[in-house]
C-alpha cells in the first residue's frame, strides 16, 4: 500500500469515527461498509471521482454528506426515500 492509500484510508476511518462510525438510519436493517452519500451537491459527482478528491471533498463541504451503509446508501441513491427529511429529524 503507498502512502497515499494510506493516507486516504486512515483519512476515511477518522471522518467516519467523526461522524459516530455508523449509518444515520440507525436501523436494525444496517448491512454493509458505511459510505459518505452525497445529500447535496458539491464540486464532484458521479462514479468516476478518485478517492482522494472524495476526501478533501468530505472535508471541504462536511454538510454535503451523510454516513450511510451501503444498503441504506444504495436505497436513497435509488430514490427510495428522502433522506434529508430524515437526517433533520434525526437531528432535532
Amino acid at each position: 500500500m503507498t502512502n497515499s492509500n494510506k493516507w486516504i484510508k486512515e483519512r476515511m476511518k477518522k471522518l467516519r469515527i467523526e461522524r459516530g462510525n455508523e449509518c444515520v438510519m440507525k436501523s436494525e436493517y444496517c448491512e454493509g461498509q458505511l459510505e459518505f452519500a452525497h445529500i447535496a451537491p458539491t464540486t464532484i459527482s458521479g462514479m468516476g471521482r478518485g478517492r482522494k478528491e472524495r476526501v478533501y471533498d468530505i472535508i471541504r463541504n462536511p454538510k454535503s454528506y451523510t454516513l450511510l451503509c451501503r444498503k441504506h446508501h444504495l436505497e436513497y441513491d435509488a430514490n427510495e426515500y428522502d433522506l434529508p427529511e430524515v437526517i433533520k429529524e434525526i437531528e432535532q
